[in-house]
C-alpha cells in the first residue's frame, strides 16, 4: 500500500517544520542502513548520509541541519524539532505490528466467555482465552490467546492483552493500555505474619490493582495487588520486562522503569522518574518527581530531590562518585602503608 508524502504533514502538522518534494509516496518504511526506493527513513545522525545515499529513497524525515545537507532534489524532505519522536508518532500510524489475530473470527470457538461479560464494540478474543463474571471490556481491545481475565475485571477501550496474561479479579485497566506476553496483574502480594514459634502465616491481600491510561507493561512482569486498597500505576507509566511492583505501590504519572528492577511494597514512585537496569526501592519509602536512579542504585531512604542517585544507599551522583574516588585513594594508601611495614620489617 503506497502513502503520499503530503497527507503524512498534513496528519502531523505539530510535528512537521518544513517540507520539500511531497507529491512523493512511499509504501514502506526502513532504517537508515538498508531501505529502497518505496522507503521512509528516519535520519537522525548526520554519519548516516556522510558518504550519500546509494539508493534513494522516496522519504526522508530528519532535522533541519542534516535537510539542508541533503540536495538531490527527487527526495521529499521532511523537516522535525524531534525525529525520535517523530519515528515513534508516523511509525505508529504507518507501520505498527496488528494486534487483531485477523486469521480468525472476533471471538475464537475455543474461547470462553462468561454470558455475563460486556464486550465493546470491536473486541477480539482469541483462541483459548478465559473471560471470567462480570468482566468489561471497551470498544476495539483484545485479549490474545491463553489468557485469563477473572471475574470482575475492568477493561478500557483501544487494549492489548497479550498471550499468556492473567489479569486478577476485581483490577481496572483504563484505555489504550499495553500488556506483553507473560504478565501477571494482580497477583496476592508477599505478605505473611510471624507466630512466637516463627512460622509464617499468610496475609490475604484484598485490594486491587489499577493501571491509569496509555501505561505499558513489559513481558514478564508481576504487579501484586494491594493489601487493602490499591496498588496504582498512573498514567503514562512505561515498565519494562522482567519488574516486579509489589502491594499498595504508587508509581506516578509517566515514570519509565527499566528490566529487572523492583520496588517494595507501600512504596511511592514520583512523576517522571527514571529507575535504571536492576535498581531497587525498598518498602515505605518515597522517591521524588524526577529523580533518576542509575543502573544497580538500591534505595533504602526518602529521595527528596530530582537528579541523578546512584549506589547502595543510594546518594547523589557526584557524591557517589567523589566516595568511589575517595575509596581508590585509601586503596592506593593502605597498598603504600603495607610496602612501608614490610619494609621497616
Amino acid at each position: 500500500m503506497k502513502y503520499s508524502a503530503k497527507q503524512l504533514c498534513e496528519q502531523f502538522t505539530e510535528l512537521v517544520i518544513d517540507s520539500r518534494n511531497t507529491d512523493r509516496e512511499f509504501s514502506r518504511i526502513d532504517g537508515a542502513n538498508d531501505f529502497g526506493e518505496q522507503s521512509l527513513v528516519f535520519i537522525s545522525e548526520a554519519s548516516q548520509i556522510q558518504d550519500g545515499f546509494g539508493v534513494l529513497p522516496a522519504v526522508v524525515v530528519t532535522n533541519k541541519a542534516i535537510a539542508d545537507a541533503i540536495d538531490d532534489e527527487s527526495v521529499c524532505v521532511i523537516v522535525v524539532a524531534n525525529v525520535r519522536l517523530a519515528q515513534a508518532l508516523i511509525k505508529q500510524q504507518f507501520a505498527e505490528y496488528n494486534h487483531l489475530d485477523p486469521e480468525w473470527d472476533s471471538v475464537h470457538d475455543s474461547a470462553v466467555v462468561h454470558p455475563s461479560a460486556k464486550l465493546g464494540h470491536g473486541v477480539r478474543i482469541g483462541p483459548n482465552a478465559v473471560v471470567g463474571k462480570n468482566v468489561e471490556i471497551g470498544d476495539n481491545s483484545v485479549i490474545r490467546a491463553n489468557s485469563v481475565i477473572e471475574h470482575d475485571v475492568q477493561i478500557g477501550s483501544d487494549c492489548v492483552i497479550n498471550s499468556l496474561v492473567n489479569v486478577g479479579y476485581g483490577c481496572v485497566i483504563g484505555n489504550r493500555v499495553i500488556i506483553r506476553p507473560g504478565v501477571i496483574i494482580g497477583s496476592e502480594g508477599f505478605g505473611f505474619a510471624q507466630d512466637e514459634l516463627r512460622q509464617y502465616h499468610r496475609i490475604p491481600h484484598t485490594g486491587i490493582v489499577e493501571l491509569q491510561d496509555d501505561v505499558q507493561i513489559g513481558s514478564n512482569c508481576n504487579i501484586d495487588r494491594g493489601t487493602y486498597g490499591k496498588t496504582l500505576i498512573c498514567r503514562g507509566v512505561k515498565i519494562d520486562s522482567l519488574c516486579q511492583i509489589a502491594h499498595n505501590v504508587t508509581i506516578d504519572q509517566d515514570a519509565l522503569i527499566v528490566s529487572q528492577s523492583g520496588v517494595a511494597g507501600s512504596s511511592k514512585v514520583g512523576k517522571r522518574v527514571v529507575i535504571s537496569g536492576q535498581a531497587a526501592v525498598s518498602d515505605h519509602v518515597k522517591v521524588a518527581d524526577d529523580a533518576v536512579l542509575l543502573h544497580r542504585c538500591g534505595v533504602t531512604q526518602d529521595i527528596e530531590s530530582s537528579g541523578m542517585w546512584a549506589g547502595l544507599p543510594a546518594k547523589p551522583f557526584k557524591e557517589y562518585v567523589r566516595n568511589l574516588s575517595l575509596s581508590k585513594r585509601l586503596d592506593r594508601l593502605n597498598k603504600k602503608f603495607d610496602e612501608l611495614k614490610k619494609s621497616l620489617k
